[in-house]
């Protein structure tokens, strides 16, 4: 004996109103079985008014005067013969490292941050190797703004002939971060209250705040200075001629708030 098997297929269809009572919600559906009985389990989702929120973005700014400063610089050395190359090139450091250390530079603060030896071609002989490059690459962080100008001279009198960069950072950073932090909240406030008045909604309370960053990187204002081999005493950089400015602190948040 065949039996028939039937299927009724239903198609749901949820309404939430923008705004509304709290945890009230409007099911209507097109399928007229359906009407007037409940939903089964895992077949229909109703959600509820409490997760409508308003999103906002907010940024803001604070200006801090720079007072510290970071280096980039190096010390490079060529030769015929590799060994001799990097010997020389290691003596140069050393005797930078002394400078530094005898201007109350801390240890701490001097970095080895890249080194390289490379073979020097002649491209007018068919490419032949005829001698060698030693570029040892050294970061001096948390350096006085005002003494940056003495440190550069002195550093290019023991050796250093390639300055690439210098980044200006203010001691009170982390202060003037919050500052901004705090103003974009403020901000965000707004922002969302207008959006509710606009739309009829009662505004409730921030319910999710996300940071927004872009690395340690945003910490500095840096100016490419790019002086290469053959850097001479008077074309150090005299920093009492440098006019940092001032660094602009950013925050950047997003922040969802509640409504009715």
């Amino acid at each position: 004996m065949k039996k028939k098997i039937c299927t009724i297929g239903a198609v749901c269809a949820l309404l939430l109103t923008a705004c509304g009572k709290a945890g009230s919600a409007v099911l209507t559906t097109t399928d007229p079985s359906l009407k007037g009985s409940q939903p089964s389990s895992g077949k229909i989702q109703v959600e509820t008014m409490e997760s409508q929120v308003i999103t906002v973005t907010s940024r803001e700014t604070v200006q801090v005067v720079p007072d510290k400063a970071e280096l980039i610089y190096a010390v490079a050395t060529q030769d015929e013969d590799a060994a001799r190359c990097q010997s020389e090139n290691s003596e140069k450091l050393n005797q930078l490292v002394e400078t530094l250390k005898s201007l109350g530079v801390e240890e701490t603060s001097i970095q080895t941050s890249g080194f390289d030896l490379n073979p020097r071609h002649d491209w007018d002989q068919n490419g032949a190797i005829v001698g060698y490059e030693a570029v040892t690459q050294v970061t001096v962080s948390d350096v006085d703004l005002d003494r940056a100008g003495e440190i550069i001279t002195k550093s290019v009198e023991s050796g250093v002939n390639q300055i690439q960069s210098v980044s200006f950072l203010s001691s009170q950073y982390d202060e003037k971060y919050q500052e901004a932090l705090r103003l974009a909240v403020a901000r965000a406030q707004d922002k969302a209250q207008a959006l509710a008045d606009a739309s009829g909604c009662t505004l409730g309370q921030a319910v999710r705040i996300t940071e927004h960053t872009a690395g340690e990187s945003y910490r500095y204002s840096t100016m490419n200075v790019q002086r290469s081999m053959g850097i001479k005493e008077e074309a150090a950089m005299d920093m009492a001629a440098v006019m940092p400015g001032e660094i602009e602190v950013e925050a950047n948040i997003s922040v969802e708030y509640a409504i009715q």
